[in-house]
C-alpha cells in the first residue's frame, strides 16, 4: 500500500546522536495502523525496534511518550491497587487480578505511578512494557503460574 506524506519534501534534521534523518509526517493509514495494532507495536517497542520516520510504529511511540498516555497508565495502576485492596474487579467486570501479589508489590507500583507522573520524560520502552503487563490476561498480574508481579514491576520501573 502507498503511504502518503503530508510534507512533500522532508528536510533532513539532526536526530541528536550525530546521524541525520528525514522528518516524515505520518499518513492517515499509519495513524490507523498505530491504533489498530497497538499491542503488536508495544511488543516491538519493548523489544527495542527502531521506528522508521512516519511509520505506524513511530506514531505509536509518540503516543506512548505523551502526557495523556502516561496519566492514563497511572490511573490504570491506581485501579489495580484499588481492586487489590477491595476485591472489586469482578463487580466492575474487570479481569480479576492477583490481589495478594499486587499488595506485596504496592510500593513498586506506587514508584511506577510516581515515575509516570513526574515531569521528566519516560522511555518509550518502559511505557510499552507496562502496557503489555496490563493488557496480558495470561501474565503475572493475573496468573500465578506466569511469574512475579514484583519482578514485572521492577522491570517496568527500570525500563522507564
Amino acid at each position: 500500500m502507498r503511504e502518503e506524506r503530508l510534507a512533500p519534501n522532508p528536510a533532513p534534521v539532526a536526530d541528536g546522536i550525530g546521524m541525520r534523518s528525514s522528518v516524515v509526517a505520518p499518513s492517515v493509514l499509519a495513524r490507523l495502523r498505530a491504533h489498530v495494532f497497538s499491542y503488536r507495536y508495544d511488543c516491538e517497542l519493548e523489544a527495542g525496534v527502531d521506528p522508521e520516520p512516519g511509520s505506524a510504529l513511530q506514531v505509536h511511540g509518540a503516543r506512548l511518550s505523551s502526557d495523556t498516555e502516561r496519566a492514563d497508565l497511572a490511573h490504570a495502576l491506581r485501579v489495580v491497587l484499588y481492586d487489590a485492596e477491595t476485591g472489586t474487579s469482578l463487580r466492575h467486570g474487570r479481569v480479576p487480578i492477583r490481589s495478594d501479589a499486587v499488595r506485596r508489590a504496592a510500593d513498586l507500583i506506587e514508584g511506577v505511578i510516581d515515575r509516570l507522573e513526574s515531569p521528566s520524560p519516560a522511555r518509550v520502552r518502559g511505557v510499552a512494557r507496562l502496557r503489555i503487563l496490563l493488557a496480558d490476561g495470561q501474565g503475572p498480574l493475573y496468573r500465578s503460574d506466569r511469574g512475579s508481579v514484583t519482578a514485572a514491576m521492577r522491570g517496568v520501573l527500570a525500563a522507564l
